[in-house]
């Protein structure tokens, strides 16, 4: 059984590992799985955990200091991941988004080893988007440079990104695979009457993420008085969000729940096809990436609505298994919100359509299957 060392730049249970996590679980009947991710970051606290035990993987947490700062944090950190990425034997190095952390993946191929790059969005980009220094942009811009060029292939989210690099490495092998969901990490939802819901989760550090969906919301409001609005989440932009809903006199109508800890106490606040919000702006780094929150509305059996930008649309496969609404239109979306709430039906038919997809299609075990063909394939082309 080949060995694979999976690198990830987030702590073991952080959002940033949810796709690398996933796919180790059910990569671990094909390979002799390693992980390998920072023991601290901000994602929890700087509180390490030692006693964690992946399912169907190793794990390996690297030594570094405590303390809040990124660059304190990484000298001893790449120390000591350099020594194990060197004493792994791994026949296959997979990184799952090319950073500082990750970089040193890239090693192996000096003798001779597969490393496989995966990219769910344009890192860089995002970064300059939420605000970061040039200096931290730079850095990350360069680090994708580099482990796109050494890589032996690339995995990538959307077609945007495929798109992107077919035109700078034309020969590169490039598998594109979307974001996906592990259907037993929620409860069982049975169909049952529908109402008038909506619910939106998530992290909020950009109020433009959401200023749509409150903008849609008074006339939404005046259409379908009931209506049950749900935002899960923060971030930095959770006090503007708050401040905007006050302006346009909805504030009463939201619940905001603030962050959840897992994917159940999210589901405590969903019913069998509400609309889970998915609307997202025609920028590049939405094009980029590939929504891990669509598949998780459809595994709630829920209605995923989308913005027309990037693969949002073929994700919901063109309307069969959700809507999908011309972008930055917050009348278009009101229009389409209004609509679907008051078709039972409807909403109905595009809840199980959802759910069938995200228990078969969607989930990670079929994508891990694909990654596994794909990095098979990549061991023999070397």
């Amino acid at each position: 059984m080949q060995r694979l060392l999976m690198l990830s730049s987030g702590s073991y249970k952080s959002t940033l590992t949810i796709r690398l996590r996933d796919l180790a679980r059910h990569l671990s009947g094909r390979f002799d799985v390693t992980m390998m991710t920072p023991p601290a970051d901000k994602y929890n606290d700087f509180t390490p955990d030692y006693s964690l035990r992946p399912e169907g993987a190793k794990l390996i947490q690297p030594w570094q200091l405590l303390t809040k700062s990124p660059i304190v944090n990484l000298i001893p950190y790449l120390i000591t991941s350099f020594w194990h990425i060197v004493t792994s034997r791994a026949d296959i190095v997979y990184l799952f988004k090319p950073t500082p952390i990750t970089v040193l993946g890239l090693l192996p191929r000096l003798w001779g080893r597969t490393v496989i790059l995966d990219m769910d969005d344009l890192g860089s980009e995002v970064m300059k988007l939420e605000g970061q220094s040039k200096l931290i942009v730079w850095v990350a811009s360069t680090t994708e440079k580099l482990t796109v060029r050494y890589s032996s292939a690339v995995v990538v989210g959307s077609t945007y990104l495929e798109s992107i690099l077919r035109a700078k490495y034309p020969k590169k092998r490039i598998l594109v695979l979307p974001n996906g969901v592990e259907p037993s990490d929620y409860n069982d939802v049975a169909e049952s009457q529908p109402r008038h819901g909506i619910y939106f989760f998530g992290g909020m550090n950009r109020i433009e993420l959401m200023e749509d969906l409150l903008r849609a919301l008074p006339a939404v409001v005046e259409a379908v008085p009931d209506v049950v609005v749900t935002i899960a989440g923060g971030g930095s932009a959770l006090e503007g969000v708050k401040k905007l809903a006050h302006d346009l006199n909805v504030d009463q109508r939201i619940t905001f729940t603030g962050w959840l800890t897992d994917m159940l106490s999210v589901q405590a606040h969903t019913h069998f096809a509400d609309l889970g919000i998915c609307y997202q702006p025609d920028t590049q780094t939405v094009r980029a990436a590939s929504n891990m929150k669509v598949f998780q509305y459809m595994a709630m059996r829920t209605v995923p609505v989308v913005s027309d930008v990037g693969d949002l649309r073929r994700y919901v496969q063109d309307g069969k298994a959700g809507a999908v609404v011309k972008p930055d239109d917050s009348q278009a979306l009101a229009t389409a919100l209004i609509e679907l709430l008051q078709d039972d039906e409807r909403r109905a038919q595009l809840a199980n359509q959802a759910y069938h997809l995200a228990r078969e299609e969607y989930s990670w075990e079929a994508r891990a299957k694909r990654v596994a063909d794909f990095m098979t394939e990549g061991g023999r082309r070397g």
